[in-house]
């Protein structure tokens, strides 16, 4: 009997400690799980959303077409992009302007100026003048956007025959503000045989310093050799008058 209740007693204790070991060591492994679940949430980086930087932004393709800034003297053969070409100044100069509004240097050239370009007086308009070929085929897609029929071409090197003129004695006959009206007043002395030439005042030091488009008779190295000539020039423009140049300042 007591043997009996020995072996009870002593089921019931391996049980009690049995069921105790269980749960304790199910315990550890659950906080163990939870404190390793916790440090896998602590350490996860959080995601960041990158900022957009300033200089993204302003890398940005823009609308608005580039202009060019490389500065060219006067007589520094440069390539083009050729948009236009007039045989009126005043016409080129209003396409310059067009030309400037949408975003590119513009500039007007006489292509008598420039050994590559058209012998005969043109007024030409270029959107932008370019160090090498490259750079201006870059830029030409952005022109075309505009002038559908622009092109690259090559000034050539400057004409400094045509850029440059000797001083010389006119017999003047007519003044203008307006290059149009002057060419056709030229002209028409022209058919009355004599050598009709359109200056500008202003490229001249002994002219008008503000500008005026003259016109005269011919051009003549001497003063003796301009009065010569001036009475059959009265004939039909009675208040012509002989005048020197001065020197070429347009350089």
């Amino acid at each position: 009997m007591r043997k009996a209740l020995a072996l009870l007693i002593a089921v019931l204790v391996a049980v009690v400690f049995s069921s105790c070991t269980y749960t304790t060591n199910n315990y550890y492994e659950q906080k163990d799980a939870a404190a390793s679940s916790e440090a896998a949430t602590e350490s996860k980086p959080t995601e960041q959303k990158p900022a957009v930087s300033s200089a993204q932004a302003d890398s940005a393709p823009q609308s608005t077409p580039k202009t060019n800034t490389t500065k060219f003297d006067d007589n520094t053969p440069f390539y083009g992009i050729w948009v236009y070409a007039s045989k009126s100044y005043d016409e080129a100069a209003d396409t310059s302007a067009k030309v400037s509004s949408n975003g590119f240097s513009a500039y007007v050239e006489d292509t008598t100026h420039w050994n590559n370009l058209n012998s005969e007086k043109w007024y030409v308009v270029t959107a932008g003048k370019y160090a090498s070929e490259d750079e201006a085929n870059s830029e030409l897609a952005n022109v075309k956007k505009y002038y559908p029929d622009a092109y690259v071409k090559y000034s050539g090197d400057y004409n400094k025959a045509s850029g440059f003129q000797p001083p010389f004695y006119g017999i003047w006959v007519s003044a203008s503000k307006n290059y149009d009206d002057a060419t056709k007043t030229a002209d028409k002395v022209s058919s009355y045989g004599f050598d009709g030439y359109v200056e500008d005042t202003t490229n001249w030091s002994n002219l008008n310093s503000e500008k005026w488009y003259v016109v005269t008779a011919g051009r003549y190295a001497s003063e003796k050799e301009a009065n010569n000539k001036l009475a059959e020039v009265k004939e039909y423009y009675p208040d012509a008058y002989v005048k020197y140049s001065g020197d070429y300042t347009s350089d």
